[in-house]
């Protein structure tokens, strides 16, 4: 039903189920809301209009059918369910939870990349680029117009070559039209990767995060520092909360329905002493 649609876009169900029984409709697969009440075992349209408006939840039992409805495989009606408990439940702790489940299943979704996807992290253009095209409608002619767009401005040349690399590593796409897609939403270097092979990349956002803290207004950024002194224990303790709170952050960004520029998000959290108890051995 909702081909064109997918689950794993969405934080907010009734968005997404607005979207897929439109999807139906044009497809001819309802006639429209009474048909979706029906399929459900409900007596009237109206239910279905007060769940889309936010006047009523979608009852649990009702999920599973509605998911089979929507022609959804098991990992997506597994997404959808949370998804409903995500925006139902008024309970915070229950709120919390589903929302660390979703964020698992998006984390199973990701593209481990190879070695061969080293000129990837060669220059950190790539990824911006990649970012970009996923929210425009550009063209290998707009070469020019994208690299206008970039914080600093990179040649038209670089992002000609940089769209062949994104094409050969599978990363976009070209569409019939001649407008690429981005065929990837989410990327991860997974735990094979030496350190040389990413060094490089990072290094090159710490030196545009320096130059974002002079030549971006603090309306635009955020950008902080905290100094403190902590035990091996709390820093493991911290270390594992930015990895959780990364991954949540990803989750928030791969729903975001309306994308409108690309951001740089880098975290750091490194020694500024060596142990004092080194000091009185």
């Amino acid at each position: 039903m909702a081909q064109s649609l997918d689950v794993f876009d969405y934080l907010d169900y009734r968005r997404f189920l607005r979207l897929g029984i439109e999807t139906a409709k044009k497809a001819g697969v309802i006639s429209g809301l009474r048909d979706v009440a029906g399929y459900l075992g409900l007596k009237s349209p109206g239910h279905i209009t007060w769940i889309l408006q936010g006047k009523r939840d979608l009852a649990p039992r009702l999920v599973a059918t509605m998911a089979k409805l929507l022609s959804l495989d098991t990992k997506q009606s597994q997404y959808f369910a949370l998804l409903v408990e995500y925006n139902d439940t008024s309970d915070p702790d229950t709120r919390r939870r589903a929302f660390k489940k979703l964020v698992t299943l998006h984390i199973q979704r990701k593209k481990i990349l190879g070695q061969s996807s080293t000129a990837y992290w060669s220059d950190w253009h790539h990824a911006v680029i990649r970012e970009m095209i996923s929210m425009g409608k550009f063209v290998r002619e707009d070469a020019a117009k994208i690299g206008q767009l970039l914080i600093p401005e990179v040649s038209a040349y670089k992002v000609s070559e940089s769209l062949k690399l994104l094409q050969k590593l599978g990363f976009i796409s070209s569409a019939k039209n001649g407008e690429f897609v981005r065929d990837t939403p989410v990327l991860s270097t997974g735990e094979n990767w030496t350190v040389e092979s990413i060094r490089a990349f990072q290094l090159s956002i710490l030196e545009l995060s320096g130059r974002a803290l002079i030549e971006v207004s603090k309306e635009e950024r955020e950008i902080s520092t905290i100094t403190c002194s902590m035990s091996e224990d709390s820093f493991r303790k911290v270390k594992t909360r930015l990895q959780e709170m990364r991954q949540e952050i990803l989750t928030i960004i791969r729903t975001d329905p309306t994308p409108s520029a690309v951001y740089h998000l880098s975290m750091q959290l490194f020694p500024a002493s060596k142990s004092v108890d080194s000091a009185h051995e």
